[in-house]
């Protein structure tokens, strides 16, 4: 068989299509395709160029063209918010619209506020129930990044809220309009300064403004008051005006004797008359009946 020679130059063609289409990265776009085979080094942009242009959400012209930054090989849309924010996207924020915090048109990208005030301006001035004229914009030390409301109660009150205290509104102690937070008053009486004078039952004209001796932070009635004078069984059941009788009631000299409050009783006994008995009730009654 006759073998005819073939000159090196006549795989030049050859070398050049495959250097240009290793060079341009893609090939015909028919083709779609990442086969290694195929494309075996190129920039995204090179195939994906009308795609970064023309996106509107966000627009993309101020953003690189290192599309893997966003976008996988899996899809192309939804982009994966996997490049690296220098502020941690938590909670609502990694829920959030890009144009919630990249505003403008085009959108800003570069400068972003980190601050909470530099994005809930808005929320802080337009904040109706409390005010938040007099709040610091350390937004973060009420709100956290699940949910903007409701706010914690988490703030570091100098005085503690505990039982019923923690469930009042804020505007419940904080009062005025605006409302008034700074000074806001530590001791009981004074917020409960109507308490005290409208209590119908006792009047406490004769009490002193200490309410914690017989009130306590979980409910404000009934009160509760640590007697000198122990109270059990049916003592413990009774009316406070049972034993301090008067208008306004005496508390201070109040008898601790059975007989000091049970003399009608002894007085009128008629089964049987107690006239021949001691006044020292305790050698036949308890407390119990």
């Amino acid at each position: 068989m006759r073998v005819i020679p073939r000159s090196p130059g006549m795989f030049v063609p050859a070398a050049i299509s495959i250097a240009v289409l290793v060079s341009t990265g893609c090939t015909a776009a028919s083709s779609a395709t990442h086969d290694p085979g195929v494309v075996r080094q190129a920039q995204c942009v090179s195939c994906h160029e009308t795609e970064w242009k023309s996106a509107v959400a966000p627009p993309h012209e101020t953003l690189p063209a290192t599309c893997q930054d966003c976008h996988s090989e899996e899809h192309w849309v939804p982009a994966e918010l996997s490049f690296g924010h220098p502020w941690p996207l938590e909670g609502a924020h990694a829920r959030a619209l890009c144009a919630s915090c990249h505003v403008g048109d085009p959108p800003v990208y570069q400068g972003t506020p980190r601050l909470c005030v530099g994005c809930h301006q808005d929320d802080y001035d337009d904040s109706p129930f409390p005010g938040h004229d007099a709040f610091p914009t350390t937004c973060q030390d009420c709100h956290s990044t699940e949910q903007w409301v409701p706010a914690l109660s988490t703030l570091d009150h100098p005085w503690p809220l505990e039982g019923a205290h923690a469930q009042a509104t804020c505007l419940g102690c904080h009062l005025g309009d605006p409302p008034v937070y700074k000074g806001t008053p530590t001791l009981c009486i004074g917020c409960h300064e109507a308490d005290y004078d409208n209590s119908a039952f006792l009047g406490h004209t004769a009490f002193p403004t200490t309410c914690q001796d017989c009130h306590t932070n979980d409910q404000w009635v009934p009160a509760l008051f640590e007697h000198a004078w122990p109270l059990e069984g049916a003592h413990a059941q009774a009316a406070c005006a049972s034993c301090h009788t008067g208008n306004p009631p005496a508390y201070q000299g109040t008898p601790t004797l059975c007989v000091g409050c049970h003399q009608d009783d002894y007085d009128n006994s008629p089964y049987p008359g107690h006239s021949d008995f001691p006044t020292t009730c305790g050698g036949c009654h308890t407390t119990a009946a």
